[in-house]
């Protein structure tokens, strides 16, 4: 979906920007993916009897033991995903209650074959991605808030027809497990316990835009081609996200 708009240079150049490590990155993901501790909340104990000293004769009156006050239990903080937004040509969607927590973007619309686009915004207008560029039929799911660097407070959407965007939590994505084989068609992203060492990538018969980036201690571009592909790939050490950008079928064996 995004081959329309890439030429060969392009991806020259950004093969070689992003084969630089980003340790950022997968620390801010694999944070994302570590269910937090629980809160311990302990009662505040009773108030205690003082016993009558030798000198005392007489059996004093007993005073009331005070009510023990209990501790309040913390209200959690709601979660806003997933969140989801439908409409009709172009608009803007607010998107500002994540913050900059790594999520999933899912996106559908383009049946009429236009020119399909969704990019991301921060705060203050910059542009931090261009998420979606396509005049074909689109659904697929790409990564948002994973550089750790940008956060996308508003998507704009241009389009021709109707159109669906969500916004869900990392914990939801497909799972590839070690000795197992996962296939998909167009965008994706897949979460990898067990932290597998190599990929075995097949895909891009269309030839069309193909990529896999992976994310683990650092980050790793796996796949930048046009070409139809197959081949192995040793992945980044602790590796726990891969992001498929693709247009058509693709499947991926980890070990």
């Amino acid at each position: 979906m995004r081959g329309d708009r890439l030429t060969v240079g392009i991806l020259i150049a950004t093969s070689a920007f992003l084969l630089v490590s980003c340790s950022n990155e997968g620390e801010r993901i694999v944070a994302e993916l570590t269910p937090s501790s629980p809160t311990n909340v302990q009662a505040t104990p009773g108030g205690t009897k003082t016993p009558p000293t030798a000198a005392q004769t007489a059996t004093p009156t007993p005073s009331a033991t005070p009510t023990p006050t209990s501790t309040p239990t913390p209200t959690p903080t709601p979660d806003p995903l997933p969140m989801v937004f439908s409409g009709n040509g172009p608009d803007i969607v607010d998107i500002r209650a994540i913050g900059d927590t790594p999520a999933l973007l899912y996106v559908k619309g383009n049946s009429s074959r236009r020119h399909f686009a969704v990019t991301g915004y921060d705060a203050n207008q910059g542009r931090t991605d261009l998420f979606v560029n396509t005049t074909d039929p689109y659904e697929g799911i790409v990564p948002l808030n994973f550089s750790g660097y940008e956060t996308t407070a508003f998507l704009e959407v241009t389009a021709t027809g109707s159109w669906t965007i969500e916004i869900r939590s990392l914990r939801t994505a497909r799972v590839g497990r070690s000795g197992e084989v996962i296939s998909g068609k167009g965008d994706d992203v897949i979460i990898t316990p067990g932290h597998p060492v190599f990929a075995e990538i097949t895909g891009n018969s269309s030839k069309r835009y193909f990529g896999v980036k992976a994310y683990g201690k650092t980050s790793k571009l796996l796949v930048n081609t046009t070409d139809q592909y197959s081949g192995k790939s040793i992945l980044p050490q602790e590796t726990i996200v891969v992001v498929v950008t693709a247009a058509g079928d693709w499947q991926i064996r980890f070990d």
